[in-house]
């Protein structure tokens, strides 16, 4: 299986891992099953985290020079669509509950460590 085919399943799979855990972890706590902002989160995180490693993999064929630069872009780029989308539900209410604050860290985190890990590996292989 080519390494990139195997970075796709890998980020799904453990992206598939951190939200059954965080699941079980919100039920565990008596806190809702999961909120539309938790799933907007995790959509966002992993659609760019796929995005990641896609022009990662076409990046580093030839122009390994730019992969930083993509990889601060699209984390920017999280942050916009966290303020677009997702901010606005959150302070809805006017104050932000840690089952609210972890909507968007859990997913944010877990696809920020393998995108660092993704990157380190591939860019060391060089």
């Amino acid at each position: 299986m080519p390494k990139t085919s195997s970075a796709y399943l890998s980020f799904i799979g453990l992206s598939l891992v951190i939200f059954a855990a965080h699941v079980l972890a919100r039920s565990l706590w008596h806190m809702e099953f999961w909120s539309s902002i938790m799933l907007q989160s995790y959509g966002v995180n992993v659609g760019l985290g796929l995005i990641l490693i896609a022009l990662a993999h076409r990046l580093l064929r030839g122009h390994s020079t730019y992969v930083g630069w993509v990889f601060v872009a699209l984390s920017g780029l999280k942050f916009i669509l966290f303020f677009a989308l997702i901010w606005p539900d959150i302070k809805q209410d006017g104050a932000t509950s840690s089952a609210e604050f972890s909507s968007f860290f859990v997913p944010y985190l877990g696809c920020l460590l393998f995108e660092l890990r993704f990157l380190s590996k591939r860019l060391n292989a060089l």
